[in-house]
């Protein structure tokens, strides 16, 4: 079995991540998070919070409005560039995005083309499209659900098919047979169906991501009805072009948008916080967590790419002169975070943005990426953004949204007082007055979710020995494998434990006990009332070994048992779920034990990766 379909599996059955709206058939990209889930989802970005916000004096939050008019979004260049090249498969009618399409691939010295259907009714159907309207007179073949095409040679920008000397051609007055060797030939435009290997597919076009809705109590689909038989009836507004140019004229005052991202609510608020805020001082930063919508070509990975997200995004405002050497600091102390909170830093490296990737206005940008089990993918961005989105926002509301240095402009005006010469440099009135660059960090929270759970679930055997999962680091697609994994084997979620969705299992030996069950329920509010931390009491009737095993699935820290002499001297065992090891503590120490767990960083560690730091 593959790690992503195992972690979905337990992710279902153990109640961290639920298809949405299931009982009704699902909704294909949509996630609903369960009990243990919205735990761990609350965990990340509380930890999240804690390092871009409650430990630096230079960053405060923000919460904007999802609802976005469109101003805001033209501004920006959301609505004229915020685009995705589309393409979609002439046989399978699926949409893809063509720079994440992988090459065609040949079999048989090159000689055959394979064509993967799901399943050998639709290799028929796909056969016949092929032979009646894609592929006429090409030589085809099909064994249970491949479709095999003959290809005669590759060149650049086509594939030369064989032809079937055998292949009747109609015409409106006879029937024949032709063995013409006239090339048969289809485009290639350097990619193919990701699913199916089939390079029969529509050229590429823009698709705009972001998702419409109208505030108006009138139904736009009245108003594009009203306007679309109206412009019927002029001559003039008959066509397709002016037509849906009158619907968008109709619907434009009531039109808004779902946020693409969480940034523009920064940057439009940007005046009003600083006012706010007097005491901030550049460099500072405007920290949000909130949700936002795209509507993307490609959903895949379950929660990895999905129509609605949640984003962690941090917009750091500094003078020009500092942008460079603050893109760089908040690289290292992202890379930081990433590796104190996850167990294998071998699967998390930086990327940087080739110059041909950079938005026109970013001067630099690093991903951050994790190995997932189908390959490296984005869990973070950060990138030096200039002056770009303030500067747009300023031309198009006539609003400045500069910052003063208060401090050098008394210093000036303190020497033009005292020379009685008023200074003209560029050089120092660009340092009193300037529009702020911007540093960004953008995390998807659920992409964060995702990869930390992956990088924290283990297998293990009856001996604790890990086993790795067959096929990693291939392209192990959740859809792709329905194998299971031995019997014999358990998995224990390695979580940090400030990320851990419970941080105590509390359990009675005997779980029918009234005195037993009534000491870890005290134990259990001693944890809750001191620590503000979510407990389970497990009092399941099976054996203490089972129960700690369902609490190492889901990642708890530490398990409590309570057993008939804890009732004599107020002393239970602490078993601890990375090592295994047990030990007898008061019930009173509990609390101190997980505090101590708890801290960034515990009583007795020498050194971290995550170092707090302006």
């Amino acid at each position: 079995m593959s790690a992503m379909r195992h972690l979905l599996d337990l992710c279902k059955r153990r109640g961290f991540l639920f298809q949405s709206a299931e009982i009704h058939g699902g909704l294909r990209g949509a996630y609903d998070y369960g009990p243990l889930g919205v735990e761990l989802k609350r965990n990340v970005s509380q930890e999240w919070w804690n390092s871009m916000v409650y430990q630096r004096s230079d960053v405060v939050g923000i919460d904007t409005a999802i609802i976005t008019p469109p101003a805001v979004l033209k501004t920006s260049g959301h609505v004229d560039q915020f685009t995705d090249e589309m393409v979609d498969s002439r046989l399978s009618k699926e949409r893809f995005r063509p720079d994440k399409a992988p090459a065609l691939k040949l079999i048989d010295q090159d000689k055959v083309l394979p064509i993967s259907a799901p399943d050998k009714v639709t290799a028929k159907v796909w056969e016949q499209d092929l032979r009646t309207q894609f592929a006429k007179g090409a030589l085809i073949t099909r064994k249970g659900k491949e479709i095999l095409l003959q290809v005669e040679r590759m060149e650049k920008d086509k594939i030369v098919l064989k032809r079937d000397n055998n292949t009747t051609t109609t015409t409106t007055a006879t029937t024949v047979t032709t063995s013409e060797p006239t090339d048969l030939h289809i485009p290639y435009y350097g990619y193919v169906d990701p699913n199916s290997n089939s390079p029969f597919l529509t050229e590429s076009r823009p698709f705009n991501l972001m998702f419409k809705t109208y505030l108006d109590p009138i139904d736009p689909i009245d108003k594009v009805i009203t306007t679309t038989l109206d412009a019927q009836k002029s001559p003039s507004t008959s066509d397709l072009t002016s037509t849906r140019q009158l619907v968008d004229k109709t619907l434009h005052p009531s039109l808004t948008y779902l946020r693409p991202e969480t940034a523009q609510g920064v940057f439009i608020n940007y005046a009003t916080v600083q006012r706010s805020h007097p005491h901030l001082k550049i460099p500072f930063g405007i920290a949000q967590i909130g949700k936002s919508f795209r509507n993307e070509i490609r959903l895949e990975h379950a929660i990895f790419r999905t129509p609605e997200f949640e984003q962690m995004e941090l917009e750091f405002f500094v003078a020009p002169w500092q942008a460079e050497e603050q893109f760089e600091a908040w690289r290292k102390f992202r890379m930081d975070w990433w590796r104190y909170y996850a167990r294998n830093n071998d699967r998390i490296r930086e990327r940087a943005h080739a110059q041909d990737e950079l938005a026109h206005y970013s001067s630099g940008c690093i991903d951050v990426e994790y190995l997932y089990p189908w390959g490296w993918g984005e869990v973070e961005g950060i990138a030096n953004r200039g002056d770009f989105d303030l500067s747009k926002h300023s031309e198009a509301t006539g609003i400045k949204l500069q910052y003063t240095d208060a401090i050098l402009m008394q210093e000036r005006q303190a020497r033009e007082k005292s020379t009685g010469v008023k200074e003209t440099s560029v050089e120092v009135l660009a340092r009193e007055r300037f529009t702020p660059h911007v540093v960004e960090s953008s995390c998807g929270l659920n992409r964060a979710m995702l990869a930390l759970m992956l990088d924290a679930m283990e297998v293990v055997d009856d001996q604790g020995k890990a086993i790795p999962f067959p096929g990693e680091g291939d392209n192990n697609n959740a859809a792709s494998d329905n194998s299971t994994v031995s019997k014999g084997v358990r998995t224990i979620m390695r979580l940090h434990p400030r990320l851990a969705p419970v941080k105590v299992g509390i359990m009675p030996l005997i779980s029918n006990n009234k005195d037993l069950v009534e000491l870890c329920t005290g134990i259990s509010q001693s944890l809750r009332q001191e620590l503000q931390v979510n407990v389970s009491l497990e009092t399941q009737s099976t054996t203490i070994g089972k129960r700690y095993y369902r609490m190492d699935e889901i990642g708890t820290p530490w398990c409590v048992t309570v057993d008939f002499e804890s009732l004599q001297d107020r002393m239970v065992t602490i078993r601890e779920r990375d090592t295994g090891e047990q030990r007898r503590v008061s019930a009173e120490e509990v609390v101190e034990i997980v505090r101590d767990g708890l801290r960034l960083h515990p009583r007795g560690s020498t050194t971290s990766n995550l170092q707090i730091s302006k």
